[in-house]
C-alpha cells in the first residue's frame, strides 16, 4: 500500500469561487442559497443571491454580486456586496431540497440594534509601571493626582465592527455592529492565574510552598557565545586579578 506524505500548512478553503457556482445556475443564481465552509456556527449562515454580474474575465472568478445576508440567525437589514471575496474557493451551493432544514427559517430573527451590540470597556486602568512613571512625573509638576487621570480613554480608540478580515488580507463589508462602552477594566491578568499558585489566595507560610516548586538556578550561568573562557581563582584572594587560561 502507497504511503502518502504531505508537505506544507492545511489548506483554509474547502470550496469553490462563487462565480463557478453562480455561472451554472439559471439567471446566476438569483434566489439560491449559499454558504461558505468557513462558517461554523451553531446557528444559520449563509448568503440569498439578490444579484450577481460576471466580469467575465480570463479565470470566469470576478464579478458583481449582491446578496442577503444572515450571520448566527441573525437578518442583516442592508444588502451585501460579496464582489472582494468572490474569487476565494471557500463558497458552497446549498441544493433546493436541503434549503429549509440548512437555513431553519423559523429560527432566524431580524438585525436590532438593541440586542446585537458588543459592550466593551469603556475606560481601562494604567498599567503599573506606566502609573509609576506618571505618578513621578506628576509630582514632579506639582499637579493633582486624582483616579481619574490614571484612566486610558478606551471609547476614543475602539475600533468598528463593519467588517471581517479574512485569511488572505481580503475584507468583507457589512452592516456595522454598534460597539457600547461601559465601565472600567483593568490590564491585570491575575484573574487567569490559577488559585493555587495565587499569592493573595495563599498565606504567608503557603508561599513557601509556591517558592520550593521553582526549578534550582545554577550558582553561576553556562559559558555562552562571547564569553570569555577564563576563570579566576576565587578561593586565592591574593591571586584574584590573575588570569587562567581554562584548560578544558
Amino acid at each position: 500500500m502507497p504511503i502518502y506524505k504531505y508537505f506544507g500548512a492545511a489548506a483554509k478553503y474547502h470550496g469553490k469561487p462563487l462565480f463557478h457556482i453562480l455561472s451554472n445556475l439559471k439567471e446566476f443564481g438569483k434566489g439560491r442559497i449559499i454558504s461558505r465552509a468557513g462558517f461554523k456556527d451553531e446557528k444559520p449562515s449563509f448568503y440569498r443571491v439578490l444579484f450577481a454580474q460576471p466580469l467575465m474575465d480570463s479565470k470566469s472568478e470576478e464579478g458583481r454580486v449582491i446578496v442577503e445576508k444572515v450571520r448566527n440567525g441573525v437578518k442583516y437589514t442592508k444588502p451585501v456586496d460579496l464582489s472582494n471575496i468572490a474569487p476565494l474557493p471557500d463558497f458552497i451551493l446549498i441544493p433546493r431540497t436541503q434549503e429549509e432544514e440548512f437555513c431553519k427559517w423559523s429560527e432566524l430573527r431580524e438585525y436590532s440594534p438593541e440586542k446585537d451590540i458588543v459592550v466593551e470597556p469603556k475606560y481601562y486602568t494604567m498599567p503599573p509601571l506606566l502609573r509609576l512613571l506618571m505618578e513621578r512625573e506628576m509630582s514632579k509638576r506639582g499637579e493633582d493626582l486624582s483616579e481619574d487621570k490614571f484612566l486610558l480613554p478606551h471609547f476614543k480608540t475602539f475600533q468598528r465592527k463593519d467588517c471581517d478580515v479574512l485569511e488572505d488580507g481580503r475584507v468583507e463589508k457589512y452592516q456595522e455592529t454598534v460597539t457600547r462602552c461601559e465601565g472600567t477594566a483593568s490590564y491585570s491578568y491575575a484573574d487567569q492565574v490559577s488559585k493555587e499558585y495565587s499569592y493573595g489566595v495563599l498565606t504567608p507560610e503557603g508561599a513557601d510552598t509556591v517558592l520550593k516548586r521553582l526549578p534550582e538556578e545554577e550558582p553561576f550561568p553556562k559559558p555562552e557565545v562571547g564569553m570569555r573562557l577564563t576563570k579566576i581563582p576565587w578561593s586565592d584572594m591574593e591571586k584574584r586579578n590573575r588570569e587562567e587560561a581554562r584548560t578544558s
